[in-house]
């Protein structure tokens, strides 16, 4: 019998439940460990650990009368520029990372930026001068681009196929794991007295970069990666302990072979890919606007100015205590995390679309609240007008959370084919640096300027992204990598659309069926799959 193969239907070495395997455990270790990059930096696009904690220290810091004083309680554009200059040096480095992680791998890509940040981390602890504490940032900054090239190919390279979403999706959640541990800290530094209550937060981010250090060593690179590098039995033997607990003849790993060889070999067959691919094709044109869509919408949805201005924002509504703002910062921070990690877990049995259009549709209503509520405020200076602001930040977050955290990295990385895919995200990675640096510098100066007048800016663009999501965004729930990626070469009702993209067209496998389950003939062919 003759079958159109899909990964779920070949029989694969593993158990059930992850969690009582040994080789999917480790699977989970080295991706959940990998996405400590974003919970140790910032917040641009990607929110890992390394991003949700120097991107929550800038918040934490603004509510710290020492680092008030020792940076003469910035404001307008003088706060814009510190926040700015994490961002800036991105826009250049992503395309570094782009080059270090298709030369000498994903692995080398992720240590590199990481030793990076770990220098920034040391200057912007010991910093005697604004500039010195300026440039940590910017150096950081720099390294912060170059992994985040690397870090989110790499998790979804080496992921088992049943992992790959939920692995995906927890790259930008972990950013709310950085930013818990860094509105603790900066809670702590409340009663360490001078300076050191905001160098000790500093000095405790070299904890993330380290660790990323360590997981980058003892992580395999990625099989395809290997493959496109004539590294097969390398290949092989990553992929047969990650998704097979070392069983090379495992169906699955088998099949995994036979298509990412095909893809390669069809890659090799033309020339290198360049950054000109994303115009060449109706297919790559489109992945181009839907990425650089998702790029802009990691700051662009209002959440900018909560993220990085939060201590402003509780002022103008009459909060002015620092012990209170750190509180709201760390139960943002907690319940952040709780519903980001729910909506990465359940991402692929709800579907992309409805999770996007849904968190839309929430934090523009949210929104409006909260807009209504610091007008009021503006004009009464009710204290109950200030404090109802609060629960209705913490619902905006929640909608924010189901679908812009898990979702624009895991999203924008499945729907690239693997030859443009490091491009991809180093074309993500700057402009959302570039957005968010513009962002950034304008959000303080605005709020200095307008006020809760400012918000009605980001309503509009709530609305945009509404209707853009609904007309453009495919669904690619339940599909493989290379069936997401596919999706765009296909308009709605499967036909091809003009010039389809050969870097994505698909392998069609025919598989023979022995009694045990196992695969006994794999035949590949050269032309697109149509699905429903």
């Amino acid at each position: 019998m003759s079958a159109n193969v899909k990964w779920t239907d070949v029989s694969n070495n593993t158990h059930a439940l992850w969690y009582k395997d040994a080789g999917l455990r480790r699977n989970v270790a080295l991706g959940l460990g990998l996405c400590l990059v974003i919970a140790t930096n910032a917040s641009i696009l990607i929110r890992c650990t390394a991003q949700g904690y120097q991107g929550s220290l800038l918040t934490g810091f603004q509510a710290m009368p020492a680092w008030q004083k020792f940076f003469n309680h910035p404001k307008g554009a003088l706060l814009g520029i510190y926040a700015a200059a994490f961002f800036i040096p991105s826009i250049l480095t992503a395309f570094i990372g782009d080059y270090i992680s298709t030369k000498i791998g994903r692995r080398w890509c992720i240590i590199i930026g990481n030793v990076i940040i770990l220098v920034g981390t040391l200057v912007n602890t010991f910093a005697t001068s604004i500039g010195m504490w300026v440039g940590g940032r910017a150096i950081i900054g720099s390294g912060v681009g170059i992994v985040k090239v690397a870090a989110p190919v790499l998790i979804q390279e080496i992921a088992h196929p049943r992992l790959r979403p939920i692995l995906g999706s927890c790259y930008q959640t972990f950013a709310y794991l950085g930013s818990f541990f860094a509105a603790f800290m900066t809670f702590a530094g409340l009663y360490v007295p001078g300076n050191w209550g905001w160098r000790f937060p500093s000095l405790l981010q070299t904890i993330g970069p380290c660790a990323v250090i360590i997981v980058a060593v003892v992580c395999p690179e990625s099989p395809r990666w290997l493959l496109k590098n004539g590294r097969s039995e390398q290949a092989l033997t990553v992929l047969a302990e990650l998704h097979a607990n070392g069983d090379k003849e495992d169906p699955l790993v088998k099949l995994e072979m036979r298509e990412i060889n095909a893809a390669i070999e069809r890659e090799l067959s033309r020339n290198n890919a360049s950054f000109l691919d994303f115009l060449r094709t109706p297919g790559n044109r489109r992945r181009l606007i839907v990425l650089v869509a998702l790029a802009c919408s990691l700051n662009w949805m209002g959440n900018g100015i909560i993220t990085y201005f939060l201590a402003p924002i509780l002022r103008s509504v009459g909060i002015t205590a620092p012990v209170q703002i750190t509180l709201i910062n760390v139960g943002l921070a907690i319940w952040n995390l709780i519903l980001a990690g729910l909506a990465a877990v359940y991402c692929d049995k709800a579907g992309r679309r409805p999770l996007f259009l849904t968190s839309v549709a929430g934090m523009f209503c949210a929104y409006v609240v909260v807009m209504g509520l610091s007008a009021g405020f503006a004009q009464t200076k009710s204290t109950a007008l200030g404090t109802a602001v609060i629960p209705f930040l913490f619902i905006y977050f929640g909608f924010y959370d189901i679908a812009f955290t898990p979702l624009p990295i895991a999203y924008t990385v499945e729907i690239l084919p693997f030859n443009i895919r490091s491009k991809g995200m180093a074309l993500f990675t700057s402009t959302a640096t570039l957005a968010n640096s513009f962002n950034q510098f304008v959000n303080p100066i605005a709020l200095e300027a307008l006020a809760w007048k400012y918000y009605a800016v980001y309503l509009g663009i709530l609305i945009f992204y509404f209707v853009f999501i609904f007309f453009v965004f495919p669904e690619t729930k339940r599909l493989s990598g290379e069936d997401a990626s596919r999706v765009f070469d296909y308009d709605r009702k499967g036909r091809p659309l003009q010039e389809p993209s050969e870097d994505v067209e698909h392998a069609e496998v025919s598989l023979e069926h022995e009694k045990q389950g196992s695969v006994s003939a794999v035949e590949t062919q050269l032309k697109p799959k149509h699905e429903d």
